[in-house]
Parts: C-alpha cells; structure tokens; sequence
C-alpha cells in the first residue's frame, strides 16, 4: 500500500512528461498494427477472397476508400460478411467483439447502397427519398460515423453535396425543431443517421418531413441499449413488473419500428410481396442477450419470415488473433470479447487516509519487457516529495461549489495517468456524473483533461481520426466522458480506460463496452478501474449500509472470466 503524498507527487509535471516519454507504447500494445478506422492484423493477413473488391462496393467508394484511408487493405471475414449481407437487402441481425469493424464496415455498405427514384410530394415537387436510417443511442457515435462519411466523400471523384449524401439528426437545446428540419427538408440526405428520440419527435411533429415509408433500409446500432426487453431472472414477480414497465415505456427506437413494421399477428405473416414494401432491417451491437434475441425474432414482428433473406452473424475470435491463442483458456476468451489480445485490467482501491493499494487477490503481472524496465519508477526524481499544486489552470473557470468526486480517488486517477500514459487516455465517469466538474478538478491536479465532444470540439474530431499510435505526446491528454456518452465510440489512439467507480451497478455489458474503447482491432490496452475501499452510508430512515465497491468488481470479473492484474505503479 503506498501513500499518494509519497514521491508519485515528486515534481509532478516533470514526473508526468517522463513517464510518458519513456513509456512509448507497451510492447503489448504495439504487438499488432492499426491504422485506421478499422484496419487488418498485419501479421496474420486475410486470405485473398477477403477483399472490398470481391464485394459490391460502389467503384466511387472503394476508390475513395483506398485514399481516404490507405492503410485499410482488407476487410475481416466479419466485415466481408457483414458488407454482403447489408448490399443483398438481407436482414442482418450482428454480434460481434467491441473493436472488430462493424460500424465502418456499416457505413462502407450504406454509402454502397442504391438510391430510390425521386418521387411527389403533397406540394407537387419531386425529391429523392432517403435511402438509409441509422439510429444510434447518443449523438457523439452519430458523428463520428458522419465523420468517416464525410471523409470518404472528401475523396469521391463524382460526388454529389455532402448534406445530399448524409445528415445527423440529434437533439441541439441551442436550436428548434424547425432549424433541424430546414437541412433534411432542403436536401434529403442519402444516409440519415440520428438518435431515436430525435427521430421519433421528428416524426410526431411532421410525418412529411421524414417519411417512412420511403425508406430501404433502417439499422440500429446498439441495439441492446436502444429496445429494451425483459430479462429471463429467477423471481417471476419481478419479471411480470419489469414487461409492465417496458410496455408501458418502450422507448423511441420499439415505437419507431412497431410503427414502420406494424408488429401485429396479421402483419407478422405477411405475404411476401409485402415483405418487399418493407425496408431492410439491420441490428448490431457487441452484446446480445438471448431474450433480446428472442423477442426480436420471435415477437417484434420486425424481422423479415422469408426463408433465407434473415442472416445471423456472431462474431468468432479465432478470425482475428494469432493462431497460438485460438485454444486459449476462457479467461483469454473473455479478453477477446473486450476486443483485443492484450488488454490487461486493473483495480485500485484507495482508503480513506488516501492510501492505493491493489485489489486484494489481484494476479502478478508477467516480466517486464526492455522498454518497461527503462521507464522511470514512481520515487525515481531526486526533488523533494511533495502533492501537486493546487492552483488553476490559466484556462480553467474557478468553482466555489464543493466538489461532488472523492478527491483522494481523482488523485489516484492523476496519478495513475501522469506515469503511465503515453499519449491519450479516457476516463468513463457513472452516467449523471457532471463532466465539466471532473475536468476541473482533474486540471488542478496537473492532468490535461478535456471533455470528450466530437461535435464542437475540433480536438474531438480529431481523435477519431489520428493514427499515430505508437507516438508520446508532451503533455498527454485525458478525455472525460460518462457510461451514456461513450457507448460505441472508436478512439483508436487510446491506450488506457480509467474508470471511476463500479459503473451501472456492476453489469457486465457496461463494463465490456467500456472497457472495448481500447483494444481496437487487437491492438493492447489497460483498463484501470479507481474505486473507494469499502464504506457505510447511513439511508434516510437511519438503517447504516456497507458499500462493499472492490467485492461488486470481483463479482463482475468472474462473471467474465476475467482475474485483474496488478497495477506495477502501486505494488
């Protein structure tokens, strides 16, 4: 156990640049190469009949592909598929590890896809109607998939006007309803990708506006998080409550689609010529419980009964990762489904002296290699020990509220961060978390920390498109996020998630989608979970309660074969 007053704090912004310096990459991380989007293992290439050339690519896609992001050569079997499916008219129904390529393979295929004929509309003008919906759970993953759009499109030789080709729809305070409808009423893009609840008011207000019985093809990313469905538990009772809550709260997406599909029994067993009056169907998302599965094939009605027009692509890992790993035990397999082969997960717990220590039972960490053992230990500078210095930041706007976060776990964060990362890191906060505060106090601790907004911060943008992977930056950043706006993203740049606290009451899916930010395409990572030792609150009716965090880690872990490793800077 070690103090974070010891000599973590020495010097702290030469100590933090250091450490980065030093660091590079760990060598687990540079194993494979990734540069793009989504890229192939260079060291295990794809056989030949996995190429975009073999698949109906639009000549004007693959050319810009290929300029827009040179470095992607091949599509994975996954993305092969996945692509096939999608410009087939199938319906596809997709499961498969965060950080395998399904959301740009998705985009490659949509941009792919052939546009209706333009038709009338009440007023007596003629328009083209939109091809594609995409519906997606927060407005951060509509744009980064706009962004890679927007990039391809960049490069297109004959390309018609960005707005014509792809929009996002999502909820701005700063505007009304009518100025989101001026872009999609002016041009009606090709691709519109929007959240649910956006849509779905959209619809209500102006039917005409988006007409949905135009569109071809309609695909819901995150499908696990956007429909709700009724678990299969133990206690019956509590199921019975929990169908009542999700039939009287839907949610936008079962609204939306039980008003495209109409999901009554008559509708069900329509006749096939009807079928093809319905537009193509599209679900995808890491983590697929069966009785979502269930009820989206058995009683959502939306899913097409025709023989042989419904495929089910579940991802295999063995596709991705080096031979020797393909029998690996089921611990490496949970690992897989986190999306890479190195990933290695930490917990920190921090006393209420301030004290960090490991998870208790945490396993040792293999041997060091070269590059880790020439980086600089916690207590290596010669300055005297000494905490950082709690001034503001030039930029940063002084808060007189007290702050919300424990302030001996965001020490251990900074700390954390300032030794071990390289370049970019993100740290998930619990859903209601205020951001804004986090970076604040993470700023007067030294940290640049900036809150993750791929929308209007230019910086944003950016790391959703950097592939520099293996350079160390001067002054590392650290992007501040929650649990709701973080589902999905590719950061590809990140090499460390850090976690505050147990996220969604410890659920599995939370921890994987989260944790799936690194790791993209196999590449290595570290997933540093900062929680509190165990301590009692006392409820409004007097009752004292044990908040046990490090035990509710564990529980999580072995749920997914997972044993944590201990954190070298704190041994």
């Amino acid at each position: 156990m070690q103090s974070l007053s010891s000599a973590v704090w020495t010097n702290w912004t030469q100590l933090a640049r250091r450490a980065c310096r030093a660091r590079h990459l760990h060598s687990s991380i540079s194993r494979h190469s990734f540069k793009g989007p989504r890229d192939t293992v260079t060291s295990h290439p794809h056989p030949d009949e996995y190429s975009f050339e073999r698949l109906r690519l639009k000549p004007d896609v693959l050319a810009a592909l290929r300029l827009a992001f040179p470095s992607i050569k091949h599509p994975t079997p996954i993305q092969h598929r996945f692509i096939d499916a999608v410009l087939k008219g199938k319906d596809v129904l997709l499961k498969d590890s965060t950080g395998t390529g399904k959301s740009f393979a998705l985009a490659l295929a949509l941009l792919s896809k052939g546009r209706g004929p333009p038709y009338k509309k009440d007023d007596g003008s003629r328009t083209l109607p939109i091809t594609s919906l995409l519906l997606v759970p927060h407005r951060d993953l509509a744009y980064q998939l706009y962004h890679w759009i927007e990039r391809i499109h960049h490069h297109m030789t004959r390309r018609e006007s960005l707005p014509s080709l792809a929009q996002v729809l999502v909820r701005d305070s700063s505007a009304t309803l009518e100025e989101h409808l001026a872009p999609i009423r002016k041009a009606a893009p090709h691709i519109l990708i929007g959240t649910p609840q956006m849509v779905y008011d959209v619809v209500q207000a102006d039917p005409h506006a988006l007409p949905l019985d135009r569109l071809s093809t309609i695909v819901v990313d995150e499908a696990d998080y956007l429909i709700p469905s009724v678990p299969v538990i133990p206690d019956k009772f509590l199921m019975m409550k929990i169908e009542r809550q999700v039939n009287r709260h839907p949610g936008p997406t079962r609204l939306l689609l039980n008003q495209i599909y109409s999901a009554t029994s008559a509708r069900r067993n329509r006749r096939r010529d009807d079928r093809k009056r319905l537009p193509q169907l599209v679900m995808m998302s890491a983590t697929l419980r069966n009785h979502l599965k269930r009820f989206l094939l058995a009683d959502s009605g939306w899913f097409t009964q025709e023989p042989g027009k419904l495929v089910r692509i579940t991802g295999d890992a063995s596709a991705y990762y080096p031979r020797d790993l393909k029998n690996s035990s089921a611990e490496n397999h949970a690992t897989f489904a986190l999306g890479g082969t190195g990933i290695q997960h930490h917990v920190l717990v921090v006393s209420e002296q301030g004290n960090v220590a490991n998870i208790e039972g945490a396993a040792k960490r293999s041997e060091p290699t070269p590059e880790e053992e020439s980086k600089p230990s916690p207590g290596s500078s010669s300055a005297p020990a000494q905490l950082p210095s709690h001034s503001v930041a030039p930029d940063v706007e002084e808060i007189d509220e007290p702050s919300p976060f424990n302030a001996d776990v965001m020490e251990a964060i900074a700390a954390s961060f300032a030794l071990d990362v390289p370049s970019v890191a993100l740290l998930v906060l619990p859903a209601d978390a205020p951001v804004q505060r986090a970076v604040y106090d993470l700023r007067l601790l030294g940290v640049n920390a900036r809150p993750l907004d791929v929308v209007k911060d230019e910086n944003g943008k950016t790391h959703l498109m950097r592939r520099d992977f293996g350079a160390t930056a001067e002054n590392p950043t650290l992007l501040v996020s929650t649990l709701a706006s973080t589902r999905g993203l590719d950061l590809p740049e990140l090499s460390h998630v850090f976690i505050l606290g147990v996220l969604d009451g410890a659920a599995v899916d939370s921890y994987m989608h989260v944790a799936g930010r690194v790791g993209r395409f196999g590449r290595g990572g570290k997933v540093i979970s900062v929680v509190p030792a165990p301590y009692v609150v006392v409820l409004k009716n007097g009752h004292r309660k044990k908040v046990d965090e490090p035990r509710l880690m564990w529980t999580m872990f072995k749920k997914m074969n997972i044993k944590p490793v201990r954190f070298e800077h704190f041994d």
